[in-house]
């Protein structure tokens, strides 16, 4: 990235932080494809929240940068928890019990806050627990040490983006007595819609970072 790439990312990152600090609505940056240099640029602006998809790259950068907090944000196998018990800042994508037990394990001196994952789609294929079922987990994952279950997260499916995160909302209201804070909602794409409904926590990647975003995106899928 060059000097002038730099100075449009940061007048972008302080056109979002304008827009949701005024609505009490945690930025989350999506760093998953953005290089160090652009890392790097984003803490000394003032950054804190960044996101990670592969658990060895956020404990590499946790290691790098352990003033922010490193949130996990993608699937995850149970031969990498122990890369999110001990470094991540926030896991997103809790959707077993198993999955959970295996990443406390790992979580020593501290308490990881978590968040269940939700499958607003009603796809087999797509990750998370089926909203009908996030009740019970939440509780069961509340009952394993070194975690804190603080909240819910899902992605909304393009023909129905409202009325899931209208779900969603109600759904954490419902869930473990009404007793979460955390609405870990919305993307690039459509995160004007998630903070009207209700999200506390938005997660954005390609807004701020561009084509140049999406084109390290669609050579990891290749």
């Amino acid at each position: 990235m060059n000097m002038d790439s730099f100075e449009s990312l940061i007048r972008r990152w302080r056109a979002l932080c304008a827009e949701l600090e005024p609505r009490g609505v945690r930025l989350l940056v999506v760093s998953k494809y953005a290089p160090d240099d652009a890392v790097a640029a984003l803490i000394a602006a003032g950054q804190r929240d960044f996101a990670e998809s592969r658990p060895q790259a956020l404990r590499d950068r946790a290691r790098r940068w352990p003033e922010c907090q490193w949130h996990m944000i993608g699937p995850l196998q149970r031969n990498k928890a122990k890369y999110v018990g001990r470094f991540a800042g926030m896991w997103h994508s809790v959707e077993s019990l198993q999955q959970a037990e295996a990443v406390a394990a790992h979580v020593h001196g501290r308490t990881l806050p978590v968040l269940i994952q939700v499958n607003l789609s009603g796809q087999a294929h797509q990750h998370g627990v089926a909203p009908e079922h996030a009740d019970a987990l939440c509780r069961q994952v509340a009952n394993v040490k070194g975690l804190r279950v603080c909240g819910l997260m899902g992605m909304a499916p393009k023909d129905a983006t409202r009325e899931s995160f209208r779900t969603l909302c109600r759904l954490r209201d419902r869930c473990a007595d009404g007793s979460f804070a955390e609405l870990c909602m919305g993307m690039s794409h459509d995160y004007a819609c998630a903070v009207d409904e209700g999200a506390t926590m938005v997660r954005i990647g390609s807004a701020l970072f561009g084509e140049w975003d999406t084109r390290l995106a669609r050579k990891d899928r290749d």
